[in-house]
């Protein structure tokens, strides 16, 4: 059964405390880049969610809508392709993909609101078509339609979200595609409690017979004493040392104090069962090189697939 969150922090505490048996969350897009909000979750400087691991991932397509209440002003409909001015093109041609389709006028929107991320992925069509509007940045993008709904039809206001969000929430669509890309994908994580749920494996269309390390991949995070010169490089060297291709790198601010950090890195390869594997001689070589580290998952790589 799926249960949807309101929030990326309440799946997370969802499969923590085992109320889930998995987790869908994003974790990077193709235009935007890594999803903050899932970094910090993952990173977990709070000890909220110590059991989770990384088991599965999905790339998924993404295409944006614009949905809210058309104007009640009388309007020529405008389904057809929008046909941009010279300026428009101009912008246009740095991004190339980009096929909007304008249905309703916009004329009336005084406020758009969506998550953070997907404001990202539309720049190109709110500097263009929505410029000066306000953005207000919400939990989701479905939460950013509901608030649409819940303002009513005499509102001004409009949410980047998904078409099927405006069938759910009984709105209209007013533009199509206003993703930057039209490749636009992004990359989820399937999270899994490994304490309640040690076995469990996200569905994949990977072979469960398959065991090639390249097929594979770790997330781990790292944190390095302070002061000494070359940690970092010392650290990511051990993996090249064992053979391993470091596919990812990624940090956050540690907390503890300004400017030290938490790395996360994707490695190819697999933690295995037994200390004669590539991975497991790498990962207890880092514990010489680093202050403190966690391992994060393995699962199959399906960027190919």
């Amino acid at each position: 059964m799926l249960e949807p969150q309101t929030s990326i922090k309440d799946a997370f505490a969802s499969v923590q405390s085992s109320s889930s048996a998995f987790a869908v969350v994003p974790f990077e897009n193709s235009t935007y880049g890594t999803v903050t909000c899932t970094l910090d979750l993952l990173v977990d400087r709070e000890s909220k969610s110590p059991d989770l691991l990384v088991c599965g991932e999905l790339y998924l397509p993404v295409h944006h809508c614009l949905i809210g209440h058309p104007s009640k002003r009388r309007s020529a409909n405008l389904s057809q392709e929008h046909a941009w001015d010279d300026d428009d093109q101009m912008q246009a041609n740095c991004n190339p993909g980009r096929s909007s389709k304008m249905m309703k006028s916009l004329q009336h929107i005084s406020i758009v609101y969506s998550h953070p991320a997907a404001f990202g992925q539309c720049e190109l069509f709110l500097s263009l078509y929505l410029k000066g509007v306000k953005q207000q940045e919400v939990s989701s993008t479905s939460r950013a339609a509901e608030i649409v709904r819940e303002e009513g039809p005499s509102s001004r206001s409009a949410a980047i979200s998904s078409s099927l969000a405006a069938d759910v929430h009984g709105l209209k669509l007013l533009a199509e595609s206003v993703q930057d890309k039209d490749d636009n994908s992004t990359r989820f994580f399937v999270l899994k409690n490994g304490k309640s749920n040690p076995s469990g494996l996200a569905p994949s269309p990977s072979p469960p017979s398959e065991t090639n390390e390249d097929r594979w991949k770790t997330l781990i995070s790292f944190t390095l004493p302070q002061h000494p010169s070359g940690t970092l490089v010392d650290s990511l060297q051990v993996f090249k040392n064992h053979g391993l291709n470091l596919t990812g790198i990624n940090s956050r601010p540690s907390l503890e104090h300004p400017w030290h950090y938490i790395f996360l890195i994707e490695v190819q390869g697999k933690r295995e069962g037994s200390d004669g594997s590539a991975m497991n001689q790498a990962v207890k070589e880092l514990e010489t090189q680093t202050k403190e580290w966690k391992w994060l998952g393995s699962w199959r790589d399906c960027v190919e697939l």
